[in-house]
């Protein structure tokens, strides 16, 4: 039987290592959070879309967004005209011109994922541009 001495030291280390666990977890969902911040702020949307999104569909636009970039560096390669794209806001004003025709730009990848899709597809299909990824 222990004493009741070594049962308060057991206690207060029992409680030390729970303050200790959750100081670390707060950490961890300080750094978290603030990573996510960073990584939506980086994002190319307007911000009113992405600012209420949760952490799976950041990271489904951060990958969207890399995809559309690695599009548009073989584009050059692909398409020969005298002026390519070099960014993605490049590659979007580039494709700009179909807003002024009755559809919507789709680029997908040759595993069939959607990398690009332009803004007017709200209009089509009722999706907004940013859950289409």
């Amino acid at each position: 039987m222990k004493c009741a001495q070594c049962a308060r030291v057991g206690l207060r280390n029992n409680e030390k290592r729970k303050e200790k666990s959750r100081v670390a977890a707060r950490c961890r969902r300080t750094k978290e959070m603030q990573l996510f911040a960073d990584l939506t702020a980086a994002l190319p949307a307007r911000r009113e879309e992405v600012e209420q999104l949760d952490k799976a569909s950041i990271m489904r636009l951060a990958i969207s967004y890399l995809r559309v970039r690695e599009v548009v560096e073989i584009l050059p390669g692909v398409i020969s005209t005298e002026k390519t794209p070099k960014s993605v806001s490049e590659l979007s004003s580039e494709l700009s011109y179909m807003k002024a025709l009755d559809g919507f730009v789709l680029v997908l990848s040759q595993q069939g994922d959607i990398v690009y899709c332009s803004e007017n597809i709200t209009e089509h299909l009722g999706v907004s541009q940013v859950k289409i990824y």
